[in-house]
């Protein structure tokens, strides 16, 4: 989803390490580990789609 809105531009999950997660964005790769990936996507989605949510119709 985050790939697909553009917030990222690819994920790659490499087991065994101790930070397997790496998020490509704009400004390189971010490694993580599965707390700090679980809240990266939250924290994405939050900021993308919290003004949306919040909008009155």
């Amino acid at each position: 989803m985050l790939e697909g809105q553009g917030i990222i531009d690819g994920l790659e999950i490499l087991m065994g390490e101790a930070k397997p997660y790496r998020v490509h964005v704009p400004a390189g790769i971010v490694h993580l580990d599965e707390d700090e990936a679980s809240m990266f996507a939250l924290g994405a989605v939050v900021g993308a789609f919290g003004g949306v949510a919040r909008q009155r119709v």
